[in-house]
């Protein structure tokens, strides 16, 4: 986190048991929850000043934890989520999706918000009919799982951040096993914030001059505070 300036960073399939926080060097402080009988676990690791100003912690289950920070230029909730994977009943499936939904209707209105994390599901390129959350940069096909992140879009007004920026195709896989690649990880903003994201990779090349073979997405957002980021299995915001 140091090396890459990273302040806030959601973590999943951490393993770790129990609901605390604590600090884990380097001036990092991990808020996490997990469950003895099951391997989900979900954490957010907090560092630099933005952890003496974390104001609540709702730790929902072992998929699905938020913070609320305080920063100078307003409050932002950030929900670090693992939603059901394959294999998991249809049951399972919609009672995480009606925690994350409780979830982001409690946030106020005003906060900055990001949901980030595994989803599981892809949101495909196709945007007809749900243009005003999805940028038409997926990758692949909409498969069940991404329908219900579209649903969720939908629902709460939020941008499916990657999907805004045009990258190659290598750049959109976030899970690659057996031969099959898919993009599972996203980054959920409310779409009034859309406009303070922009993409690191591109603003790199851009700078540097360079050409880069990155298979993770990552983008970038201008939240106030020095190198506020949030990443969520390759995928950020920051400011530089």
């Amino acid at each position: 986190m140091k090396r890459e300036r990273i302040h806030v960073l959601c973590l999943q399939e951490t393993r770790w048991k129990g609901s605390k926080s604590r600090e884990i060097g380097d001036g990092i402080k991990l808020f996490y929850h997990g469950l003895e009988a099951k391997r989900n676990s979900v954490a957010i690791a907090v560092s630099g000043p933005l952890k003496e100003h974390v104001s609540s912690v709702n730790r929902v289950s072992d998929n699905i934890i938020s913070l609320r920070i305080a920063t100078k230029d307003g409050f932002w909730t950030v929900v670090s989520v693992y939603a059901p994977q394959c294999g998991c009943t249809e049951a399972d499936k919609e009672a995480f999706y009606e925690e994350l939904d409780d979830v982001i209707r409690s946030a106020p209105e005003g906060d900055f918000m990001t949901v980030a994390g595994d989803f599981t599901g892809q949101v495909g390129q196709d945007r007809q009919g749900f243009e005003r959350v999805h940028g038409g940069i997926g990758f692949g096909r909409r498969n069940q799982e991404g329908e219900r992140i579209i649903e969720l879009a939908e629902a709460h007004d939020l941008a499916i951040a990657s999907t805004f920026f045009i990258k190659r195709e290598s750049q959109k896989i976030t899970y690659c096993s057996g031969g099959r690649q898919s993009e599972i990880d996203h980054i959920l903003v409310r779409r009034q914030f859309l406009k303070t994201v922009k993409d690191k990779w591109q603003s790199a090349l851009a700078d540097a001059g360079l050409k880069l073979n990155l298979r993770k997405t990552e983008i970038m957002s201008s939240l106030g505070g020095d190198d506020v980021v949030l990443d969520a299995n390759g995928t950020a915001f920051t400011q530089p």
